[in-house]
């Protein structure tokens, strides 16, 4: 047996599940050196959301406690909210959704 059955699980995670409903802008993040959350679960949670504004930033030298201390960490997260500002702001929503009033 590979697994156990979900019902043995303590504390159960449902990502897989969760992030295929949110549909928000979403950023993950994902240290190679991560050895509680494998980067290939944060490449698979990547791929599997339907956010139309999402970004996968993988840091080489990141463990899962640590990876906010890597170079480019903070770059990573700055232009990730200035995209979702751009691209959530009034101006740009009047241009998809032109008989939409926003207030």
């Amino acid at each position: 047996m590979h697994y156990l059955p979900l019902w043995c699980y303590k504390n159960k995670f449902l990502s897989y599940r969760k992030i295929s409903q949110c549909r928000m802008p979403s950023l993950f993040i994902s240290g190679l050196s991560d050895q509680l959350i494998p980067p290939v679960m944060m490449k698979q949670l990547y791929e599997l959301s339907p956010s139309r504004t999402k970004r996968l930033a993988i840091f080489p030298d990141g463990t899962h406690n640590d990876t906010w201390q890597c170079q480019g960490y903070f770059t990573a997260l700055e232009q990730f909210i200035k995209e979702v500002i751009k691209r959530h702001s009034p101006e740009e929503m009047a241009k998809t959704s032109s008989n939409v009033t926003i207030i």
